[in-house]
């Protein structure tokens, strides 16, 4: 399989996947953007006139952003729509994805998400790949989850792109007595204990 997958290829991908797939991917890449749209709306420029001049504020785009989708136990294309879709709300001119055996329904992602291109690699060095530009322009930001080794990789390239932030292991505790509702106790636990094999989650 190619390491890289270009516009045509993603789409090839769209086009692959049954309807009731293609449909509720472009149904959640809506919802996603009607939600950017609004966030992006609420972060207005300001100018202010000042003695001698004027003072204010402007909010940029960044050029380009290399956005990491986990694919090693789940193909997570949940993750491809939430980080590509606000960085073209945003403006960024190169999206990039980078996701590991990427699946027909990752590209096809991508490809509703408006991303540039999909990167077949993951881990450390598919972040790497995006920072300095191996297959794609060089990322001036890097966004999206990952495993213990991807987070290490953004730790240490922080200073060289910016990063969304240091995602830790998913944990949580739920507190329950005999009202809860058993159903809603576990799909809160499996909703953490899903994300990966460090994952902790704890009913007391």
């Amino acid at each position: 399989d190619p390491i890289v997958s270009d516009r045509s290829a993603l789409e090839e991908a769209y086009r692959s996947l049954p309807p009731e797939q293609s449909t509720l991917l472009r149904r959640v890449a809506l919802r996603i953007e009607a939600f950017a749209d609004a966030q992006r709306a609420a972060l207005d420029d300001v100018t202010l006139q000042v003695p001698g001049g004027e003072a204010g504020h402007r909010w940029l785009p960044v050029r380009s952003v290399g956005a990491y989708a986990p694919g090693g136990r789940h193909p997570l294309p949940s993750s491809v729509l939430m980080t590509v879709v606000p960085a073209r709300v945003a403006g960024v001119e190169s999206v990039w994805v980078a996701s590991p055996r990427p699946t027909a329904v990752t590209m096809a992602a991508a490809w509703v998400a408006g991303a540039d291109g999909l990167l077949a690699i993951g881990g450390a060095h598919a972040i790497a790949a995006l920072a300095f530009g191996v297959f794609s322009p060089p990322a001036d930001l890097i966004v999206g989850p990952g495993n213990r080794w991807v987070t290490a990789a953004k730790k240490h390239l922080y200073g060289e792109v910016g990063i969304d932030g240091l995602a830790g292991p998913s944990e949580i505790v739920v507190l329950a007595d005999d009202t809860a509702d058993p159903a809603l106790v576990a799909a809160d636990l499996l909703a953490q204990a899903e994300h990966d094999t460090d994952a902790i989650p704890a009913l007391v």
